[in-house]
């Protein structure tokens, strides 16, 4: 009994370390190639190597953390090869579940994704919160696809994705830009037009890449300029 007890605290500790540095390296507190020594990491939090240990190789699982052979694990310092490559399989499997998702769109869905559109109009200055919100509208469309396996692959991605949010929400001056896509995708889904709700998101993950492709270092570690 004492076994088992001592196993689910670990975890537990484990779940909140994970989170802790999850959100530390989302929000930019952690930079990008960053180096993250484990002792280090467990003196700050207070924990033993073991769930400093088993944090990082969650969170390397999700594509936040690599591990090299000279530097040991250091944070993912994203590339705009490593963004269009992530694009190039997420555009047309979020296309594929945003046209599904029309279909079986409930007044209740259309609503809800109305309400989220407000709120992240009135958070378009504040990065943290409107990523949130920005995270909520694309689950709450995809949720309706009524394709679980699907839903599951494409927040896989996004995820993995959460390196890119950092330099994104730095990009003030396209927020305006944003919000108009967005109502796009949601006045399609008001519509109930699949394929044109499908080309609204296809248009808005493409615009995506393009802006955040200006902020990304190249494979040579070079700064691209803004087309």
């Amino acid at each position: 009994m004492a076994r088992e007890k001592q196993t689910f605290v670990r975890r537990t500790i484990t779940d909140t370390l994970i989170d802790e540095l999850r959100e530390e390296i989302r929000s930019g507190k952690i930079k990008p190639g960053s180096r993250l020594r484990q002792l280090e990491v467990a003196e700050r939090f207070g924990v033993s190597s073991t769930p400093v240990r088993e944090t990082f190789a969650a969170l390397e699982r999700e594509g936040l953390l690599v591990s090299s052979p000279h530097r040991g694990v250091v944070v993912f310092q994203p590339t705009v090869e490593d963004l269009r490559e992530t694009y190039d399989i997420r555009i047309p499997l979020e296309a594929a579940a945003t046209e599904k998702a029309v279909e079986n769109m409930t007044d209740e869905d259309l609503d809800a994704l109305e309400d989220l559109l407000r709120q992240m109009g009135a958070s378009t200055t504040q990065a943290t919160q409107y990523n949130r919100l920005n995270m909520k509208f694309h689950q709450r469309i995809y949720s309706a696809s009524k394709r679980p396996r699907l839903e599951k692959l494409i927040a896989e991605l996004r995820d993995s994705s959460a390196a890119y949010l950092r330099f994104y929400s730095t990009l003030a001056p396209t927020a305006d830009q944003t919000q108009q896509e967005h109502e796009r995708i949601v006045a399609a889904c008001r519509k109930r037009d699949p394929k044109a709700a499908a080309k609204a998101i296809e248009a808005h993950l493409s615009n995506t890449v393009a802006r955040v492709s200006a902020g990304l270092p190249d494979e040579n570690g070079q700064g691209q300029s803004a087309a």
